[in-house]
């Protein structure tokens, strides 16, 4: 018997308290390969909550087939009366999902009660889920984007609400339960496990077993076990409170809260300015405490977001909107904040009586950027999308680009095992040379990204501080060749998507890779392979694959677990541990034997081998701030090269191995630094055009900020 890592799926022995692999408390979870329903074989966990878990498995019978299945623990405290009961609404609803078919909407194929667990089975969605996407990108989603996924939410949620003899309530809509296929931006509205079949007979439908749902995003009425129901419109707040969470990057006020204070829910505009006043106006009114006031269904919310936006940006902040007159409050909404009173009362007599709450530190809430964007137009995405009547997913115009033919690959998976070495710990860094030695190294051309507020573009920069030019929009991670011809780099567009090389003229260009997931090239000594991260898999972890770098070169072979990989020009793979290679970097050769462990910090990434594979430069947070370190290829002699307030990262060589660069936020702008090796001489080169760090919203699962980003230095 074992059990599964809700962190990283590790299989771990189910005496076991926490994994072996990451520093996660075990919760009991199925072990790898256990069989449910004599059918399906669990391979990972997907999501796991305290109620059950979502696990990614195979179908037996119908080879190659993926499925995702919700399992529901019973409550072991619970009355038998209780656990009967549930059991019933189980497979009820489980028999009504079952007959659901909308694209909005995974298919539920199979359902199950096994060892007193209740397992839903239903298609596997590819992609992320918002709630991810959001953390990773650090800024608010696009007003076009949510826009598109908001509608698509509305047509399912219409559907649903639809349903004869009974609609059916979702009852946890939030970020999380919305998955995104980065391919084309569908979405899909997921997780059932609260359910319920609205049936407007028994006003008491089994609200104790269903749950109240995620508070952020819940409504009132959901919180209370009443005469009034959850209805179609209980749906609508919870949508609204997910695209006021998305449109602004912070989570909106929990219920109860505005109930006893109307005002703290603060208008969208005035935490981001450059929504529409439509879109502002949807959203509020979606939020409504009162059901009354929301929309009534799905499909007025719909045609009241497809209304033309103006799209004039909120500066000054625009005031909040008057509030309409509240309708009576019912019974049990006084009776909710009485009891919050009280609560709040007894709170401030134990703090008097016992000096309980001693100073808590104010959270501090995430800012939106200062970096200047233009006033956001519809483009032809969202006016296709969102135009009159309901059609297909729109393809958006994207610049063309030569037709290439595209490399699939195949893949095997050993493991190697490290070879752990003794942790270094940081030296002091030596003086600095002289600086003759280093102008003398400025020679060539700087390949670096550029966030540009929806995308990134690669742009060359002379290193000799003369000039910049833009090479490649909708592009990012480049990687020159070792003999400086050609560039690798992950493509954004969606004609082009994955992994591209090509001259650095811009003749010749093929696609490597084509998984949206296949990012961070980097060339083998002899320029003939790639090795690339990707997180293809369903189960989403990281892996390093090896590729042919020209068309002839179709193969591609999984060589190791890992993220960040770049290769010397002595040929050796240094890379960033992950899962089974543990965290910190490691050496190893480009077929993973060989290894060695180099550091052991899970927050050291972005290794740079020196040309002549004695030294690896690396970003790192050991010290609290993004810094560049140097260790020896034998993980000794760890260095701390830079000590700014501002943050650096990103490190590349020189052709000649005496000069460093790197990005820097110093001053408040970006821009290419360098130093020598020994970490003196630091100066400005020249600013960038913009951020390294931003994110990419239709690609959720391969955007992830200025941390897998890079800069490429040759001749």
């Amino acid at each position: 018997m074992s059990q599964m890592c809700p962190n990283c799926s590790f299989d771990n022995p189910d005496d076991a308290p926490k994994c072996s692999n990451c520093p996660a408390t075990l919760q009991g979870l199925l072990g790898y390969r256990t069989t449910l329903g004599s059918r399906y074989q669990v391979i990972s966990v997907l999501g796991c909550g305290a109620m059950g878990a979502v696990y990614l498995a195979e179908d037996k019978r119908l080879v190659g087939r993926r499925c995702a299945i919700k399992e529901n623990r019973p409550d072991a405290n619970a009355s038998p009366e209780f656990q009967a009961q549930a059991r019933e609404q189980f497979l009820a609803e489980a028999n009504v999902l079952g007959q659901l078919d909308h694209p909005g909407l995974p298919k539920v194929s199979d359902y199950f009660i096994e060892n007193e667990r209740q397992y839903l089975v239903m298609d596997y969605v590819e992609g992320e889920d918002l709630d991810s996407a959001l953390q990773r990108a650090r800024q608010p989603m696009s007003e076009e984007l949510v826009l598109f996924w908001a509608d698509q939410v509305l047509d399912a949620l219409a559907y649903l609400h639809s349903q004869s003899p009974q609609p059916i309530i979702h009852r946890d809509i939030k970020p999380a339960n919305i998955r995104v296929n980065p391919l084309n931006n569908k979405v899909k509205l997921v997780d059932f496990g609260l359910v319920k079949l609205l049936d407007p007979t028994n006003p008491k439908t089994k609200a104790e077993l269903r749950g109240i749902g995620t508070p952020a995003y819940a409504p009132l009425e959901q919180f209370a076990s009443s005469d009034d129901h959850t209805d179609a419109r209980s749906d609508i707040y919870a949508l609204g409170a997910s695209m006021y969470h998305l449109l602004t990057n912070l989570y909106p006020p929990d219920v109860h809260k505005r109930v006893l204070n109307l005002e703290q829910l603060t208008p969208p505009r005035q935490l981001n300015p450059l929504l529409s006043e439509n879109t502002e106006r949807v959203v509020l009114q979606a939020m409504e405490i009162y059901p009354g006031q929301r929309f009534q269904s799905a499909e007025e919310m719909r045609l009241a977001l497809r209304s033309p936006a103006k799209s004039t940006p909120a500066v000054p902040p625009a005031k909040p909107a008057a509030r309409k007159t509240p309708a009576p409050i019912s019974a049990w909404v006084f009776g909710l904040v009485g009891l919050m009173v009280v609560l709040l009362i007894l709170a401030g007599v134990s703090y008097l009586l016992f000096g309980l709450g001693g100073n808590t530190p104010a959270i501090a809430q995430p800012a939106l950027s200062t970096v200047e964007q233009p006033t956001p137009t519809p483009t032809e995405l969202f006016v296709q999308a969102l135009g009159d009547a309901p059609t297909d997913t729109p393809t958006p115009v994207v610049e063309a680009t030569p037709t290439v033919e595209t490399a699939p690959v195949e893949t095997d998976t050993p493991t190697p095992e490290a070879t752990a070495t003794a942790s270094p710990v940081p030296t002091n860094k030596p003086t600095a040379p002289v600086q003759s030695v280093l102008e003398a190294s400025l020679v060539g051309t700087i390949a670096y990204p550029v966030y540009n507020g929806t995308d990134f573009d690669i742009y060359f920069g002379q290193a000799d501080g003369s000039g910049a030019r833009l090479y490649r929009k909708g592009a990012s991670q480049p990687a020159f060749s070792p003999d400086g011809t050609r560039i690798a780099f992950h493509s954004w567009r969606l004609d082009s998507w994955g992994l591209m090389t090509m001259d650095v003229s811009g003749a010749n260009p093929i696609i490597v890779a084509n998984f949206v997931e296949d990012q961070l090239p980097t060339w083998s000594a002899d320029g003939r392979e790639i090795v690339l991260l990707s997180r293809r898999e369903g189960d989403r972890k990281s892996r390093l694959i090896r590729v042919g770098s020209t068309q002839d070169r179709t193969e591609g072979i999984v060589i190791s677990e890992g993220e960040y990989p770049t290769i010397g020009l002595d040929g050796r793979l240094v890379f960033r541990g992950w899962g089974r290679t543990a965290p910190g970097l490691r050496s190893a050769t480009t077929s993973a034997t060989d290894l060695q462990v180099l550091t052991t910090s899970e927050r050291d990434t972005a290794p740079a081998p020196s040309p002549d594979g004695q030294k690896i430069a690396f970003m790192s947070q050991q010290e609290g701030n993004w810094d560049i370190y140097l260790v020896s290829a034998n993980g000794s002699d760890l260095q701390r090269l830079t000590d700014d307030p501002a943050e650096d990262g990103l490190p590349a060589w020189s052709p000649d191995g005496k000069a460093l660069a790197f990005v820097s936020r110093r001053g408040g702008e970006w821009g290419i630094w360098v130093m020598s090796p020994t970490g003196g001489s630091q100066r400005l080169l020249f600013e960038m055009e913009g951020s390294p760090d931003g994110f990419v919203g239709r690609d959720t699962n391969a955007s992830r900020g200025w941390t897998e980003e890079r800069i490429s230095w040759t001749r």
